[in-house]
């Protein structure tokens, strides 16, 4: 009977465990990415409210499409100390702000194309090693593994979504790699850090 039981829990686990999140697009970009490609990787990152924004790489056929869809007020954490208080210029960085994290994501003037590349000679194939179609998140490695005892604030949370025709994957881990440090070691953590790295270094010099 415990065997039983037992067999019960682990094929449990095994079913709801380690299944993913699946969404729908949340927003018209994502469904015309969606549409438009075979597959599509949308990296984001929520840190002090800079949110949305997206690193885009998406694959059609043979050729992988990188995009940018961001706010130019996103390369200045602090912009609002860049201007004195009241100040005209301050008054438009405000609402130049408001307007962005209100908007929509869609094709908008705040997207912008950074380049094309073969699959097989681009940062897609380093990504696609690490199986990220099949990783789970973070909600999923505490609740099978441990739960972090040393908190961690003031860090982001990276969130990618996977878009195929027939589905959106959406995984989120916070803090991936100050955990791998500060808690028990885990190989999905540790595989995220690397892919995070992999596209901030893309991206970074385009």
């Amino acid at each position: 009977m415990k065997r039983i039981i037992l067999l019960a829990i682990i094929s449990n686990i095994s079913s709801n465990g380690f299944s993913q999140k699946i969404i729908s697009a949340e927003n018209p970009l994502e469904k015309i990415i969606q549409n438009d490609f075979d597959s599509s990787i949308l990296y984001s990152y929520a840190d002090r409210g800079y949110y949305p924004n997206y690193l885009i790489i998406s694959k059609k056929d043979s050729i992988v499409y990188f995009y940018r869809y961001s706010s130019p007020l996103n390369r200045y954490i602090n912009f609002r100390d860049r201007a004195p208080y009241n100040s005209k210029i301050r008054s438009k960085l405000d609402s130049n702000y408001i307007e962005f994290i209100t908007t929509k994501p869609n094709i908008n003037s705040y997207l912008s194309a950074v380049g094309t590349k073969l699959a097989n000679e681009s940062i897609w194939k380093d990504i696609t090693k690490y199986n990220l179609w099949n990783l789970i998140d973070d909600s999923k490695i505490n609740s099978l593994i441990n739960i972090c005892d040393t908190e961690t604030f003031h860090e982001r949370t990276e969130i990618f979504k996977l878009l195929t025709k027939d589905k959106i994957i959406e995984l989120k881990y916070y803090n991936p790699k100050g955990r791998n440090k500060d808690c028990k070691f885990n190989q999905t953590r540790d595989d995220i850090v690397k892919i995070e790295e992999i596209i901030s270094k893309f991206f970074k010099c385009k």
